[in-house]
């Protein structure tokens, strides 16, 4: 969010503040609160500062839910954790304090705050105080984020050090078939000898290079599509990986969990369904769900069933939706297939690493014989030729 330096006139005589405002205007009117404006100016600036840690935003948001939940006043409870705390807990804190302060609601400014809440997180923790009790969102964030985290800490891990391990078997694969083979199998001692046959060593590790090749090429596709694909293009992107089984659910589970979460609390809240399609879609981040929650909202607008407009849905899904009879079912079905969502995400990053782990292992061992096949075998061969 965009922050402004206002120039304003109090009973104590001039003094600038700061802040945080999605415009201008909005900047203004705050500052007016506070005296009378002499200026607003927007501030450029470029923050390099890492925010909160896993571990420190679980700690923050955990602190903050249990004195929320214990009827203490938003302000005073975050006071009280700038007051108690230090390094980037307190600088939060202090930040979120002001903005709350300038009017700003808690799940906007935790929204805004991208660089101690991830998106997804801060989503989370919107949608609960949308669809419930403050704290309670707090602490259902906090718990979701922790679980998530811990898992994907070791997954991306595992996966990264298997990705490696494949790019070092192409690379050793690529350099045996074209420059270290060839040193030995061009040699006239060996090229020349009858006893030496490595043809099918040769043919085998160029159909393997060219494997693997592809492979990486299909990889750099899947990696953009899922990160920079599905930013500069979210529902062309989301179409084509709704179409690669597993890959989908590795990619866009986790979002379809947070969006269904947000609905389901809004319905069963008592909001209107037009008023919770609307507010889904308003804070949802673009792509195929988003599309499609916004067609369901064109839908009830139309007088026509809105389940039936979630086409990224499973027909099964759809049909359970359809079938609600009332807001209680509605919403009891939504948390369903929201834990579904969670549940499949986390299942497939369990399963990602190991996967990739078997698959470089087994081109690691090919192009391992190959080397030998092709460095080795011949000299062996000539050895056992010549006596």
């Amino acid at each position: 969010m965009p922050s402004f330096n206002a120039r304003i006139m109090t009973n104590d005589g001039a003094k600038t503040v700061t802040i945080d405002a999605k415009d201008q205007f909005t900047a203004e009117r705050i500052a007016a609160k506070r005296g009378t404006v002499i200026g607003v100016k927007r501030r450029f600036s470029f923050d390099l500062s890492r925010g909160m840690n896993s571990s420190e935003r679980n700690t923050f948001m955990l602190r903050l839910s249990s004195m929320i939940g214990s009827k203490m006043s938003i302000t005073d409870s975050l006071r009280l954790l700038n007051d108690t705390f230090t390094g980037t807990i307190k600088e939060c804190a202090g930040t979120m304090l002001q903005r709350i302060e300038q009017g700003m609601p808690l799940s906007d400014a935790i929204e805004a705050d991208r660089r101690h809440f991830p998106v997804a997180t801060a989503a989370l923790v919107k949608a609960g105080i949308q669809g419930g009790e403050t704290w309670k969102a707090l602490r259902d964030a906090a718990d979701f984020e922790y679980r998530i985290r811990s898992i994907q800490k070791s997954s991306s891990k595992d996966a990264a050090n298997a990705i490696m391990a494949f790019i070092i078997a192409a690379a050793l694969m690529i350099s045996t078939t074209e420059y270290f083979g060839p040193q030995v199998t061009d040699n006239p001692m060996f090229a020349n000898n009858p006893g030496v046959n490595v043809g099918w060593i040769q043919v085998t590790g160029k159909i393997l290079s060219g494997i693997m090749v592809v492979m990486l090429v299909i990889f750099a596709i899947f990696a953009w599509l899922g990160t920079a694909g599905r930013a500069v293009m979210p529902n062309l992107a989301d179409k084509v990986i709704l179409k690669v089984p597993y890959y989908k659910d590795l990619i866009l589970s986790r979002n379809n969990y947070v969006v269904l979460y947000k609905l389901g609390l809004l319905v069963g809240s008592g909001v209107r369904m037009e008023e919770a399609l609307a507010l889904t879609a308003e804070g949802s981040p673009k792509g195929a769900l988003r599309s499609d929650v916004e067609r369901a909202l064109k839908a009830i607008r139309n007088g026509r069933n809105w389940a039936l407009a979630m086409e990224t849905l499973h027909p099964t899904d759809r049909a359970s939706l359809s079938s609600s009879s009332d807001r209680q079912d509605i919403a009891r079905t939504l948390d369903m297939l929201a834990t579904q969502y969670r549940d499949l995400y986390i299942s497939r990053m369990q399963s990602f690493a190991p996967a990739l782990q078997m698959v470089s292992a087994l081109f690691m061992t090919a192009a391992g014989g190959v080397l030998f096949g092709l460095t080795i075998m011949p000299m062996l061969q000539l050895a056992a030729n010549v006596q």
